[in-house]
């Protein structure tokens, strides 16, 4: 009896373990992930002909090249021997090419900057222990002749094997039977030269009938030479070599492999554009060594020294770069389209500066000019622009593509501290494409670029026109509930509280509403699972500190009555706790060092991350799908037709989980999915507004307003508004918390941008937030800011009102601080931005003042 009682206690013990274990493992498991084959874009490679000119009597002619594809308005030629090619506009005459074509006198560039002038593609590569290579095609392909050209449906490919194509010493044998060495080889050469060959050639102690190649001796340059010359001479051929490897073992003992690549790069017409295309999937590697990124037409369309105009870059609003600006002594832009990945183990960041929200890029010299647009890759894109002086005589502006994730790891040996820089193994395999449209006359400028770059997001769908109002909306932030530490007997915890409540949010709409605002479309930033940094939004239990359901639902009915709508705010990539819905280790993102992606907010005194301020965890993209469909389900009990997304259209972050690499690229395809989900079923507000979210915004607030002001730029405009003005509503960044506090000044830039008011409010005093992290809201009363957003919304009201569906069609600087802004209905608004008055065609503007009308330039 006792031992049965023993018995029973051993088994239930090792059932409560299995339980124990069992629950462990399926709370680590972490939600389901998305299947990533479909998210890496890569089509099938054409097959090639041999080069050949088309038969078609073209009107355009270009010295020293083949015709290559002619389509009625443009004409695509190619230089056989150096690859360049040029594209006719045929309506023009105006011919751009792919490098410049008096790089020969440049007597500023190096011999290396002259191969770069010469270049349509640059590699950069690291090797097993970090190193960082450069190689371009010409120096690399060109002069070697180690290219081919084909010709493909519109166009023409170009395929370049950059690098050292001998296979050195391992062109010979390491070991060879005694037998093959003389019959396949000895017997075949002259006396000299077998007895050179013989000497460098020893019989191996354990097995006398197999020679082993003496590497100490052949290595050398010179001798190596002599033994392939011999080898050849002999008649040994590459079949032999591969017999002589598989009987007695492949390079053993050889060296290690010499980096060389493959890439190809295509070129095509389609309609008015010029299409170059890299096809990733088709890229070879030599082994233990990694392609970092590549640069594509580096100096496509340069300008010159004697040219003038600027490059336009996609900073912030936009910014451009005027033609040889002097400003040799700064450093060169570049930026990472869609901003900097946060999957990145840096601390501390750099200049804090505005997104590059759009993947475009163009330049305009005298009278012509070309917009290029990332239309594939543009996630793992930077855009980079150099201005003559820097390296060489020419200004220009072109894309590059990472092909992996780049991280720092460090490294401690004893007590010497080392940083090197590591790429993650798997590379992205879809394909890098950039359009270029050409552009002419008064249409050459950044005015022409927005427009042109407009046509083709209406043409693809993503932008349809709004419809006229009477009046614009006005756009309202509302901070509701957020934790804060309490304590009780000395024992700190959690709470929530509340700065407003839904009751309240009601009170502040009445008040607008009484002062004649009230299409009002609230964005409700702290509702639900702990408020602000709320928890997994797989529940959306709301926080009771504000009220309960028939409160919420009461708020959204009151905003629809009067034209507006709500939008409770929500973040799906940021998770902020780690909770039994979101296991880090396995839902969270992965560094490329292996570690999981916990990021903290940044301390602005040192602009560097705090743990202190909270932690949060970057959402693997593999699985957003999943968070998505349970938030979705559980929010729709609310029956609110509206949603904030705080970062979808914001944040876009990489996962180099070994067994689960989503490069970025990657996840803004899975981040669209999810947004096409969300956009479905609920009215969108999107914050930030990157170009890929466009499709899916009904609305955009925090939309960049002005340039980071690089040192290398010369003027910010706002290209930004000039492409989405009349498509989608927005807002730049709210007035009470931007860094301009003069009202006059944000009311000339709103009706300058055509961007509507946007303010963040809260009924309860926002020093409640004083020493809690968040603190950034420290002005949001809305009794102090009420008058002043009345006063706002009603001037940008009378003017913007009968422009909210039209296009902004030219942009005119006449002089500093006086700026022309004229939509497509005909209407006119120059804006004085200066403290004295001025004269625009007769019409007198008072300083910091505008008219509307009038007529255009």
């Amino acid at each position: 009896m006792k031992n049965r009682k023993v018995l029973y206690v051993v088994l239930g013990a090792l059932l409560l373990t299995g339980l124990i274990i069992g629950t462990l493992l399926l709370v680590n498991k972490g939600a389901p992930a998305t299947d990533l084959s479909a998210f890496a874009r890569s089509e099938q490679l054409e097959i090639g002909q041999d080069l050949s000119s088309i038969n078609v009597k073209s009107s355009a002619k270009v010295d020293g090249m083949k015709l290559i594809a002619d389509n009625g308005e443009l004409a695509l030629f190619i230089n056989e021997k150096s690859t360049e090619i040029a594209v006719v506009n045929l309506a023009t005459g105006e011919t751009w090419y792919s490098n410049p074509q008096d790089r020969a006198d440049d007597s500023i560039a190096s011999g290396y900057e002259k191969s770069l002038l010469s270049s349509q593609l640059v590699l950069q590569y690291r090797d097993t222990v970090g190193n960082l290579y450069v190689f371009s095609n010409y120096d690399k392909s060109i002069e070697n002749e180690q290219f081919v050209v084909e010709s493909i449906t519109d166009g023409v490919r170009v395929t370049y094997t950059l690098g050292d194509v001998s296979k050195g010493i391992d062109a010979l044998p390491k070991y060879i039977s005694k037998e093959r060495f003389e019959s396949k080889v000895l017997a075949n050469l002259p006396e000299g030269s077998m007895n050179y060959v013989k000497a460098r050639y020893m019989a191996m102690k354990d097995n006398p009938n197999v020679m082993e190649r003496l590497d100490a001796q052949v290595e050398k340059q010179l001798v190596l030479n002599k033994m392939i010359k011999a080898f050849d001479e002999s008649g040994y051929t590459e079949e032999d070599l591969a017999f002589d490897e598989a009987e007695n073992g492949a390079g053993a003992g050889s060296t290690v492999e010499k980096p060389k690549f493959t890439v190809s790069l295509e070129y095509r017409l389609e309609g008015d554009q010029l299409v170059a295309k890299v096809p990733v999937a088709a890229i070879e590697e030599s082994s233990g060594y990694l392609i970092r990124s590549i640069d594509i037409l580096p100096f496509f369309g340069a300008a010159g020294l004697e040219d003038e105009g600027y490059m336009f870059v996609p900073d912030g609003s936009g910014s451009l770069i005027y033609l040889n600006n002097g400003k040799v002594k700064e450093e060169q832009y570049v930026q990472r389209v869609y901003g900097d990945d946060p999957n990145n183990t840096r601390w501390s960041r750099g200049m804090v500066s505005e997104s590059a929200r759009m993947p475009v890029f163009g330049l305009a010299r005298n009278d012509a000019g070309w917009l290029a647009e990332i239309t594939n890759g543009e996630a793992i894109g930077s855009i980079t622009s150099s201005i003559s002086g820097m390296k060489n005589s020419y200004n220009n502006v072109y894309s590059s593509f990472s092909l992996r994730g780049e991280d720092w790891l460090e490294l401690y040996t004893g007590t010497v501290y080392q940083e090197i820089q590591i790429l993650n193994e798997e590379r992205y395999n879809g394909d890098f494409e950039v359009r270029y449209s050409f552009l002419s006359g008064e249409k050459a400028n950044y005015s022409g670029m927005a427009e042109r770059y407009r046509e083709h997001l209406i043409e693809a769908g993503i932008l349809q026109q709004l419809t006229s109002e009477a009046t614009v909306p006005f756009y309202l932030d509302i901070v509701g509930s957020y934790d804060t530490r309490e304590s009780f007997l000395g024992i700190p915890y959690r709470a929530i509280d509340s700065l407003t409540t839904f009751k309240e949010a009601g009170t502040i709409v009445d008040q607008l509403g009484s002062r004649g605002i009230n299409n009002v479309n609230m964005r409700y930033v702290g509702w639900f699972e702990k408020g602000i940094r709320h928890g997994t939004p797989t529940n959306t239990k709301i926080d009771s500190v504000l009220g309960n359901k028939d409160d919420l639902q009461q708020l959204a009915a009151q905003l629809q009555q009067n034209g507006g709508n709500l939008f409770p705010d929500v973040a799906f990539q940021l998770m902020y706790e780690d909770d039994l819905s979101f296991t880090p280790s396995s839902d969270a993102s992965r560094f490329v060092t292996r570690e999981v992606v916990e990021l903290h907010p940044y301390n602005r005194s040192l602009n560097r991350m705090s743990p202190i301020l909270g932690s949060q965890y970057l959402l693997s993209p593999s699985k957003l799908s999943y968070f998505v469909d349970e938030f979705l389900d559980s929010y729709s009990r609310y029956k609110v037709t509206g949603l904030s997304l705080r970062d979808l259209g914001n944040v876009l972050g990489a996962d180099y989980r070994v067994s689960r690499v989503v490069h970025r690229e990657s996840a803004k395809e899975i981040v669209k999915q999810s947004l096409q989900q969300i956009a479905d079923k609920q009215e969108t507000l999107i914050v930030g507004g990157n170009a890929y979210a466009w499709a899916y915004a009904d609305h955009i607030i925090d939309a960049p307003s002005a340039s980071s002001n690089f040192n290398i730029t010369d003027e910010a405009v706002p290209f930004y508004q000039m492409v989405l003005h009349g498509y989608i509503p927005y807002t730049s960044k709210s007035i009470n918390l931007s860094d301009e506090q003069d009202t006059q000044y944000q009311i000339l830039v709103s009706i300058e941008q055509g961007a509507y008011p946007h303010f963040i409010w809260s009924y309860d005093d926002s020093s409640e937030l004083k020493f809690t992290r968040y603190d950034e809201y420290f002005s949001t009363q809305y009794e102090i800011w009420l008058e002043d957003a009345v006063t706002m919304y009603s001037e940008v009201n009378d003017v913007l009102a009968a422009v909210s569906n039209a296009s902004i069609s030219n942009r005119i600087v006449h002089e500093p601080g006086v700026v022309e802004v004229q939509y497509d209905n005909g209407q006119v608004v120059i804006v004085n931005y200066n403290d004295e008055e001025v004269s625009v065609k007769g019409v007198q503007i008072a300083p910091r003042n505008y008219s509307v009308g009038g007529e255009r330039s």
